[in-house]
């Protein structure tokens, strides 16, 4: 079995939900937002895109977080503190 390809799934999900169409929070940031070597292997999903989600689905191997309410939620910001331990 062949190893899923991100862009592929990336852009499957965007054609499904077509969040461009949807009104969104002021400033939030939809898609894809953090790209990895292309390879996915291991798939997660959760609410938010906290510290204590991103350390435990790094831990599970996950290679693919999909979450309701991304790193840039609330609009672009600095990363520095919490935000830098994200990535």
């Amino acid at each position: 079995m062949s190893t899923p390809n991100l862009a592929k799934i990336v852009r499957y999900i965007e054609t499904l939900l077509n969040h461009d169409s949807v009104a969104d929070w002021p400033n939030a940031l939809n898609g894809l937002q953090v790209a990895n070597s292309g390879k996915v292997g291991r798939i997660g999903a959760a609410v938010d895109a906290c510290e204590a989600t991103l350390t435990l689905a790094a831990e599970r191997g996950v290679t693919l977080l999909l979450v309701h309410h991304g790193l840039f939620w609330s609009g672009l910001q600095p990363v520095e503190g919490p935000v830098y331990r994200k990535g």
